[in-house]
């Protein structure tokens, strides 16, 4: 059992100890690397919102398909020179060139940008865990660098945690409003929830009894707002 549900599980990089989820809408980002690897950094970026620029001499034929679905992806097809990261909030080196990238870093770092460095991760500032998303419920998983052991957590966590999850986390996201106008108060709501969300919740889930849970949560909502 875990004792606190969280949505990331790490066993990072010694220095990234910190698990957060960033805000990149309309940010600039710039990926430098046009290969297999760089088609998968680009498109958790795109569906991120960011402003994303592709610096690269040759890209990935994933990368026009990307381009069709995201108009704003900029493609520039060349070499990366120096100046291309001015302003750019995150930075990923992404090419199969040591040299390259240690002079992205080098720039990166000079732009105090978020930096990740595919070859060599502990060169930057971030690393990027595998992640799972059911809905608008997303696993992280970071494993200290084994691809291996990465998909393995992700694939139980596939088959823990269904559509079904994301489904009840989109219904409780519209049942919170009529929540904090039951209960101002945050403690009084919190434990308004920690009664109603029993342990036993995601068991009922797994069990295909979404609809019970729902049907319950919402009885419990109209009986305390029949008494207010």
């Amino acid at each position: 059992m875990f004792e606190t549900v969280r949505s990331c599980f790490s066993l990072a990089y010694s220095q990234f100890r910190y698990p957060v989820t960033l805000s990149l809408e309309h940010r600039p980002c710039v990926l430098v690397g046009g290969g297999k690897v760089a088609v998968r950094k680009a498109r958790p970026l795109l569906e991120a919102g960011a402003s994303l620029t592709v610096i690269a001499p040759v890209l990935n034929p994933g990368f026009p398909t990307l381009k069709e679905e995201w108009p704003s992806l900029l493609l520039l097809e060349r070499p990366y020179r120096a100046g291309d990261l001015k302003g750019a909030f995150l930075v990923i080196a992404a090419t199969d060139n040591r040299a390259i990238n240690e002079a992205v870093a080098n720039e990166a770092r000079g732009e105090n940008s978020l930096l990740n460095v595919v070859d060599d991760p502990e060169a930057g500032t971030f690393s990027v865990p595998g992640s799972y998303a059911a809905g608008q419920v997303r696993f992280s998983v970071s494993t200290g660098g084994n691809p291996r052991f990465t998909h393995l957590l992700l694939a139980d966590l596939a088959a823990r945690y269904g559509a079904d999850i994301g489904a009840f986390a989109a219904y409780l996201d519209i049942q919170r409003d009529e929540a904090k106008r039951l209960f101002p108060d945050s403690d009084t709501r919190w434990k308004f929830w920690r009664a109603i969300l029993t342990d036993n919740l995601l068991e009922e889930l797994r069990a295909g009894r979404l609809d019970q849970v729902k049907e319950r949560i919402s009885n419990e909502i109209d009986r305390c707002r029949a008494k207010s």
